[in-house]
Parts: C-alpha cells; structure tokens; sequence
C-alpha cells in the first residue's frame, strides 16, 4: 500500500469518529457563546480551549493551536477577514491589539469552532469602516486536512469564497495560556448542552438585543 493511500485510508477512519463529534460539539459551544460570550468574535481561544475539552471526553485527541488565520468569506477583493499582523480587514472590538487565532489540531484534521462567527466579524468590520462585506461562506464549523488549506496570497488573490488559511505560530501558545483560562463554569455549561441538545439558552446577548 502507497504512502499517500494509507493516509487516505487513515483520514477517513478518523473522520467517521470526528466529524459527527465535532458537530454536536460546535452546536453546543455556538449555542452558549452567542448568547453569553462578552467577546463575541474574539473568543477563539475559549472556543478552541472548550472545544479541546469536549472532544477529550469522548477520547478524541485534540491540541490547541495559536497563529495566524485568514478567510475568503465573499468573491469580492475586499472580501477577505484575517487576524494576520500585516492585515487590517478586520480587528476585534476594542482597538488594536495582538493579531492571532486559535483552533485544534485533531491529527489528520484542523477544526475550528469558531467560523460561524465569520457573518458576525463582517458586520463588526463594517460598522468601524463604513465598507461593506458580503459574505457567501460562514460554515458552522471547519473540520479540514491540510492538503485543503491555502497560502495566504493565494487566498487574497482568488475570488472563490470558501478558502482558508491557517499557520501556526508556537511562540504565541506560551503567550496566550496564561491570559486566557476557561471558566469551570464554562466548561459545566458547555457539557450540560452536549447532554442536553434542545435546551435553549437565554443569556446576556439577548438581553441586549
């Protein structure tokens, strides 16, 4: 057997065990950070940190990932949201501050809970620029294989919504650990709607809305 077949074989026999999980597990963390996230869009680290939890507890081996990420959301040129340092298309709330993103690497596959947010991030960019964003790809989740990631110029220059980019940045996980612990509450909240899929959650966000 090829190399590169048994990698295929191994990929989909991760991902009969992986997808299915991370699905539940991105309703639930979509679910409770929507209506009670304070940083709504800036939150990866919660959602990447939390989502590593949970798939822990059904024994499926996740690391987190800190580095840089960037979106094709749109076919436009200014169609693209990216927390990379030489990009300014789209910011958090609250001024400038470190560029980075968070998201797990599941061996064969990365996962990142928090692309549901991409529709979110764009309304954001736009209320601080006065421009306007379409927006034609916001997935619930990204459950890719490397092979299906894009170099960042690439993304840029193509007009086919649906790319991504992600590199890791090691030196930036010892940075934002300390800063950035999960609640226990969290965590509680998070596994009682994986229990619980139809409850429905009211929480600060909605008071707002």
């Amino acid at each position: 057997m090829s190399e590169s077949k048994r990698k295929r074989l191994e990929a989909a026999r991760v991902a009969k065990t992986l997808l299915p999980a991370v699905s539940r597990i991105s309703a639930a963390l979509r679910k409770y950070a929507t209506a009670a996230s304070s940083s709504l869009g800036s939150d990866c680290y919660v959602h990447a940190e939390l989502g590593r939890m949970m798939l822990n507890d059904l024994d499926i081996e996740a690391r987190l990932v800190a580095g840089f990420a960037a979106w094709r959301i749109g076919p436009g040129a200014d169609d693209v949201l990216g927390h990379v340092p030489h990009l300014t298309a789209y910011a958090p709330t609250g001024g400038p501050g470190l560029a980075y993103h968070t998201w797990l690497d599941c061996g064969a596959f990365l996962v990142d809970f928090t692309t549901y947010q991409l529709r979110h991030k764009a309304r954001q960019l736009d209320a601080a620029d006065g421009g306007t964003t379409t927006v034609t790809w916001c997935p619930p989740f990204l459950c890719a294989q490397p092979h299906e990631l894009r170099r960042y110029e690439e993304l840029v220059h193509a007009r086919t919504p649906g790319l991504a980019y992600y590199k890791a940045q090691p030196e930036l996980e010892s940075v934002l650990r300390p800063q950035s612990q999960v609640h226990p509450a969290h965590v509680s909240a998070v596994r009682l709607l994986l229990a619980n899929p139809d409850i429905n959650v009211i929480g600060p966000n909605d008071l707002d809305a």
